[in-house]
């Protein structure tokens, strides 16, 4: 497979009578995007914002973050916006600078994502930097008193969302790109037979976090709870195939997208190592089905792809500990060695207290951030509330009184927007003192 991907830088996004881009600016037609993301019948409005670096704007009930990105042939995001077909083939547009951000004003979710533009919350996240996209979606009556449909509705405007990806995107197909990457693999070849394999092992969700029963969907259009371990080419994830969850856990689309792992073994790719492919697959809550999960990922890593070695990501949750520890050992008994991750799940104590597992065979294990760290007086007068409204209370663990528009936030770090990611994207580390 042979994936291009165009970036054209956007410096600002104006709203305009057409949509275009023009000396690194994107000019927006608000009408013309909420006329394309009505067409759903189960969205009733839309808010339509623009949101820049250094505004006076917190966004609230984030549900996800994007990338606008356009394929030249079209098929984009399979399962949601374009029927089923493989992507990671050919050559994608990109607008680099820029986000789409979807927001849903009526869950009842209690937690949900919040994005400071400015303010200390702001230094912390990439996506401020970015010039945002803001959608607040609201949904028919019908869908509205009916709990039993809410999901139904997450995953309306989760489409919706990558369907104003695309539309974006395409005022770029005929723009001459700042940057062209090109990213190009076949699942278990060898550029140089002298040099070690190495895969990837993405672990990609948790049952843990099914909400009101049902997994989200985010796999080709499709859940992965129930589904065994998959060999999928890098650039299928870096193309579309997988999008963030219905929830703000770290993995947002856009990180998808931007998978940092998968982008920093390319460019080790037939210098110092083989990239010989990606598994992915979903953690487990009970103990038989994890250990047919590890034992299915070290046969595909080990007699499959022949790899020599695996670098293992694992997802927000504790019982992803327990999962990525077992794959790790499967791995490493088959002779597959690991690379295996773990992340503090308190804000106190030591980094040994909150590792969760310890095998003599796992003896390369890296921290990824701390995402359940208290980050305390969050001091921001925002001017702008979008995303919802300006009495939304906003989620902290402990009886808190807080809202959109206080002043003052209490918040995790896993429900600001972008601070910590997954696959490896970002510089926030976790230290001892």
């Amino acid at each position: 497979m042979r994936l291009e991907l165009d970036s054209i830088k956007i410096k600002d996004i104006q709203e305009s009578s057409a949509t275009a881009i023009k000396d690194g600016v994107l000019y927006l037609n608000k009408k013309e995007l909420e006329e394309e993301l009505l067409k759903d019948a189960k969205i009733k409005s839309v808010d339509i914002n623009i949101a820049r670096p250094g505004d006076k704007t917190r966004i609230i009930c984030i549900q996800d973050v994007m990338q606008p990105r356009c394929r030249e042939n079209g098929n984009n995001f399979p399962g949601f916006v374009d029927k089923m077909q493989i992507v990671g083939n050919g050559r994608t547009v990109s607008l680099d600078g820029a986000g789409v951000i979807i927001s849903n004003p009526e869950s009842t979710r209690i937690e949900m994502g919040v994005l400071d533009m400015d303010g200390p919350m702001a230094g912390l996240t990439p996506y401020a930097k970015l010039n945002i996209v803001s959608l607040a979606f609201y949904p028919v009556e019908d869908i509205k008193n009916d709990a039993n449909e809410e999901r139904i509705f997450e995953d309306a405007i989760k489409a919706a969302g990558l369907k104003a990806c695309v539309y974006l995107a395409k005022a770029g197909l005929e723009v001459k790109a700042d940057e062209v990457e090109v990213f190009e693999s076949e699942v278990g070849e060898s550029v140089d037979p002298s040099l070690p394999r190495v895969a990837y092992c993405f672990q990609t969700y948790t049952p843990q976090f099914d909400y009101k029963g049902r997994s989200d969907r985010f796999f080709y259009g499709a859940a992965m709870t129930n589904t065994f371990p998959t060999i999928i080419n890098p650039n299928e994830a870096l193309d579309g195939a997988l999008v963030g969850w219905n929830a703000i856990k770290a993995i947002e689309t856009y990180s998808m997208q931007n998978n940092g792992t998968i982008k920093e073994l390319y460019k080790h790719h037939g210098k110092d190592l083989n990239f010989v492919g990606v598994v992915v697959y979903s953690a487990s809550t009970d103990a038989e089905n994890r250990q047919r999960s590890a034992d299915m990922c070290a046969n595909l890593l080990k007699n499959v792809l022949h790899a020599d070695g695996a670098v293992l990501t694992k997802i927000l949750g504790g019982m992803p500990h327990a999962d990525i520890a077992c794959t790790g050992v499967a791995c490493e008994k088959a002779g597959v060695k690991t690379c295996c991750p773990t992340t503090p799940l308190t804000a106190t104590g030591t980094l040994a207290d909150t590792i969760l597992y310890n095998d003599v065979e796992l003896d390369l294990i890296t921290i990824t951030g701390s995402p359940f760290e208290r980050t305390w007086n969050i001091k921001f007068k925002a001017e702008n509330i979008y995303g919802g409204d300006p009495h939304t209370k906003i989620y902290f663990s402990e009886p808190i009184p807080q809202w959109a528009d206080s002043e003052v936030l209490n918040m995790e770090q896993y429900l600001m927007c972008g601070v910590h990611d997954h696959t490896n994207s970002r510089k926030i580390i976790t230290k001892e003192f």
